[in-house]
């Protein structure tokens, strides 16, 4: 079986290497999704028995700057995908993001709860989950937010770059969320292709998350006690909670876009998502 990851150096690539070493990377010099009329031929000479689409346009402020380039990457390159996995009767696993969601509910966001991205890199994102939804047969669409890991770039790594340069900083306090683990992502992943024969999870979207719901402030919190102790920091800064609305950013951020966890996905790969044991782990092996 050939299993085709798109992306070969974020975070969740990196810790795809790691759990399925026998998978063919290609990253944006093998096949780039912001050039989609490449990717269907190129996918077509591989031949995968299944796709995975761990590359995206996450810079979520820059998408606002480079709506263009989000849109090819995040809408038209999933599309192609799409298109080429239907062709060859195979599979094609995508990811996707809490940003498909405004935030604007108390409750926790269902994987059939009503979507309303309120920027630019949530609407192509979106976009994307359609058109998989529309030209892919068998998918499995899974919703992440606010991943992390010790590979590439991410909060939890700024967070200990900054705490070692500052002796204190603000952090938004009004925005919750999941964080979610990319080693939790790429486990997750693993089971579900160990069954792409007989699955017995329906095809459909999912939320690939677990843990409890904390704001970037409690995150960054955490973060930094756990670094303390571990000695990768020598003194954690003093953090100051602020509201969205003092800190602008060029793209609006959900205030409350909370995944709730899929437990059918969690029955279907035995696994639970935690990513309080994932920051330990990140924690770790950045000792």
């Amino acid at each position: 079986m050939t299993i085709l990851v798109i992306g070969a150096s974020g975070q969740l690539a990196s810790h795809l290497r790691e759990q399925i070493p026998s998978a063919v990377f290609r990253g944006r010099v093998d096949l780039d999704l912001a050039e989609a009329a490449t990717i269907g031929p190129a996918v077509q000479a591989l031949a995968p028995s299944l796709i995975i689409n761990a590359a995206a346009y996450t810079d979520v402020d820059g998408a606002e700057s480079e709506p263009a380039t989000a849109w090819r990457i995040n809408a038209e390159g999933p599309a192609a995908l799409a298109r080429v996995a239907e062709q060859l009767g195979v599979p094609l696993i995508h990811i996707s993001t809490d940003y498909v969601f405004d935030g604007s509910a108390e409750a926790e966001y269902g994987p059939d709860a009503g979507t309303c991205p309120v920027n630019t890199y949530g609407r192509t994102k979106l976009a994307g989950e359609l058109a998989v939804t529309t030209l892919c047969e068998r998918h499995w669409i899974l919703r992440v937010s606010w991943v992390f890991s010790e590979f590439g770039s991410n909060f939890v790594k700024t967070m200990l770059r900054v705490g070692a340069e500052r002796d204190a900083l603000q952090v938004v306090s009004d925005q919750y969320g999941r964080p979610t683990y990319a080693g939790d992502i790429a486990t997750v992943i693993r089971h579900l292709a160990t069954s792409i024969a007989e699955p017995s999870l329906p095809w459909g979207i999912y939320h690939a998350v677990g843990g409890r719901i904390v704001s970037w402030y409690e995150f960054a919190g955490m973060i930094f006690r756990e670094a303390t102790q571990r000695g990768l920091l020598e003194q954690a800064p003093a953090v100051e909670p602020i509201a969205t609305a003092s800190y602008p950013t060029p793209a609006t951020r959900p205030l409350r876009a909370v995944l709730a966890p899929s437990p059918a996905l969690n029955a279907a790969t035995g696994y639970s998502p935690d990513w309080e044991i994932g920051l330990t782990r990140t924690l770790q092996a950045l000792s």
